[in-house]
């Protein structure tokens, strides 16, 4: 859910920074600037779990989500941070309903939203009020539920993929399938509660996905695949590919969330379907 802008340099700054490149792949030699690769794991599944669980404290993180309905697909994109010990963040989301972004605090049990540039007050919903618990329907996936879902993977359902790159970090990339109920099972509350939901809402409980590992075994990526019953008059499924990437891992992250004072009333549960 990251929208960059694009940006131009001078002819001069253009060359500079060509030459730099050329130098930089001179010492790599005949690696050919390719990031160094990271280790393969002997147990995937058991790299995916400790993934899960690895002491990540923040990380700035950017989501897309692309919900497919009718054959037409819907984008959102959104970028932020976690602070993952107290499992809060804020993101900046990009809705396709409107030119004007959502600023959303992010907690297990709460979601408040306002527009971004007006000084309105913020609405809010409890996730247990949304039909996955929060884990998709409000357009965004959270670290805090993508760590979670990979406790859910199971033995022979995860495999290497290859060596990939994120956001410049060299990543082990790993695939399989995970199972939302196990994922709860392995969760404390309120997140346990979250994900049961989900399992609830989603046509099927194996959820296939991707995770992209760093060389401390630490989550860079998750892209997760997901499907619901469409909301009449649409038929069908709503195909979900979800994509979380984290970054700038354990640099200083405050979020706090909105006082009373600035809070409206409650949201309407109707989501981003």
């Amino acid at each position: 859910m990251n929208a960059a802008r694009p940006h131009y340099l001078k002819h001069s700054a253009a060359l500079r920074l060509s030459a730099c490149a050329l130098g930089v792949c001179a010492v790599a030699g005949l690696a050919g600037c390719s990031p160094s690769p990271v280790s393969v794991a002997a147990d995937p599944v058991a790299a995916v779990r400790a993934a899960a669980t690895a002491k990540v404290h923040s990380a700035k993180v950017a989501t897309t989500v692309t919900m497919t309905v009718d054959g037409k697909d819907q984008l959102f994109t959104g970028s932020g941070s976690f602070n993952l010990d107290q499992q809060i963040g804020d993101v900046v989301l990009s809705v396709p309903q409107t030119s004007i972004p959502l600023e959303e605090v992010i907690t297990p049990t709460t979601l408040y939203m306002r527009r971004v540039g007006q000084e309105s007050k913020w609405r809010w919903v409890e996730g247990a009020r949304l039909p996955d618990g929060d884990v998709i329907s409000a357009g965004y996936t959270s670290p805090v539920f993508d760590l979670a879902l990979l406790r859910g993977v199971s033995a022979g359902a995860v495999h290497y993929a290859g060596q990939a790159s994120v956001r410049g970090t060299s990543v082990a990339h790993y695939t399989g399938t995970l199972d939302l109920t196990t994922s709860a099972d392995e969760s404390a509350e309120p997140i346990r509660s979250a994900l049961l939901a989900a399992s609830r809402s989603f046509t099927q409980k194996t959820v296939p996905f991707d995770a992209y590992l760093d060389a401390q075994g630490k989550v860079r990526r998750v892209v997760a695949h997901f499907a619901f019953p469409a909301q009449t008059p649409a038929h069908g499924e709503v195909q979900i590919a979800a994509t979380t990437d984290l970054y700038d891992l354990d640099a200083p992250v405050t979020v706090t969330t909105p006082t009373a004072a600035d809070l409206a009333s409650p949201a309407a549960t109707k989501t981003s379907r």
